[in-house]
């Protein structure tokens, strides 16, 4: 199934949900009977505990397996604290993505943990069992599980003052806006950009870059009052709800004589066509998380002397590495520098993945859900940073 279809079934999804306003710190205790029958075991020595997906028409399940095991050279064996949880999680649970995984597997690309075992190469790149890394394992997936591997390519060392529920937010939505403002479409100090704020967490990344590191001029456009105040928070010095009637005239008021020279769209793209009028002559589209939004907006794009660009970040580090690196070299930096703030929501044990899984496939705000692999029982926990 196509990722545009994919995500049309997320947004209907999101549409009937609560406001994030109600998020408690603990979830609903609404039986799921499907749950009730997954007992979860104890645990055993020699082994470790992992949330297996099954079955594309069931829960994740918990249960003991062997350790990974043979590290490659050009691998590591991380003993995972953190896994982040993203949209791409949720789909893939219900075969909605892109590519349809092989079962049983597990899922989880974002985590954060220390070097169990290091491999040849990694040792000759710097590596050595204790170091803290963080991982964007979008390749072998894996995160949620005490153990898992990772190849060099896809890990950075975490700096001591970083805090691992910042490693494990960050590196996904701030690399792939990072490369997509700096890279394809080279925004400057003081240019005038709009963007769209969908539920991938994408965007937001987007202003907080944009605003604290560009110091560009960033008009957000939200689906709800608390994309919104999140905009806000991030550094956008107008946000807007596109259910707003005069939506255009607002923009085009605040913008006032300002040209907006960069649209930026995550891969929800649900208003792309609708904001297209506020974009000056020549000006640039940047439609980030994946390109097929841009079929979609075929239509308009020939009628617009304007560029659109589609951006993955996945393709990207398989076609430029190298670059892909320093980009996660450069989100580093900038939080160990205080310029940018990633946005948790909420922290889960692992044994709770499963309604930590509806949370993202229901919920409207674009913060990361954050999965505590080592303490197992925790209750669902909000973030107030």
């Amino acid at each position: 199934m196509t990722s545009s279809v994919g995500r049309r079934i997320l947004i209907k999804l999101c549409r009937s949900s609560l406001s994030p306003r109600i998020i408690a710190t603990r979830f609903s205790s609404i039986a799921v009977e499907e749950d009730a029958k997954n007992v979860i075991p104890a645990s055993q020595p020699g082994k470790i505990q992992a949330a297996l997906l099954k079955d594309f028409s069931s829960s994740l399940v918990i249960e003991n397996l062997e350790p990974p095991k043979n590290v490659q050279a050009n691998e590591v064996l991380i003993d995972v604290h953190y896994c982040a949880l993203n949209t791409s999680d949720a789909l893939l649970s219900k075969n909605l993505y892109t590519f349809e995984p092989k079962l049983p597997t597990i899922l989880g690309y974002e985590v954060v943990g220390k070097l169990v075992e290091v491999g040849t190469e990694a040792e000759k790149n710097g590596y050595k069992i204790g170091d803290q890394v963080v991982a964007l394992n979008k390749e072998k997936y894996g995160g949620l599980a005490e153990k898992c591997l990772a190849e060099i390519g896809d890990i950075w060392k975490v700096p001591s003052v970083i805090d691992s529920i910042d490693a494990v937010s960050i590196l996904d939505n701030y690399i792939t806006a990072l490369i997509a403002l700096e890279r394809k479409v080279s925004i400057d100090e003081n240019d005038m950009i709009l963007i769209n704020v969908g539920i991938s967490g994408i965007s937001l990344a987007a202003i907080d870059l944009a605003t604290n590191v560009y110091r560009a001029k960033v008009i957000g456009v939200c689906a709800t009052e608390d994309g919104a105040d999140l905009a806000r928070k991030k550094g956008a010095f107008a946000s807007l709800k596109y259910k707003d009637k005069k939506l255009l005239k607002q923009i085009k008021e605040i913008a006032a004589e300002r040209d907006i020279q960069v649209i930026f769209d995550d891969v929800d793209g649900e208003y792309f066509k609708k904001v297209l009028d506020c974009l000056c002559h020549e000006g640039r589209v940047i439609i980030a998380g994946t390109a097929t939004t841009m079929t979609n907006a075929h239509s308009e794009v020939q009628q617009g002397s304007f560029s659109v660009t589609g951006f993955n970040l996945t393709e990207y580090r398989k076609k430029k590495p190298d670059e892909y690196r320093q980009a996660g070299d450069e989100v580093l930096q900038f939080l160990e520098e205080g310029l940018i703030t990633p946005s948790c929501l909420l922290i889960v044990g692992l044994h709770k993945v499963n309604d930590a899984l509806r949370f993202v496939s229901e919920s409207k705000s674009p913060g990361k859900v954050v999965i505590d692999i080592r303490n197992k029982e925790a209750d669902a926990v909000k973030v107030t940073k």
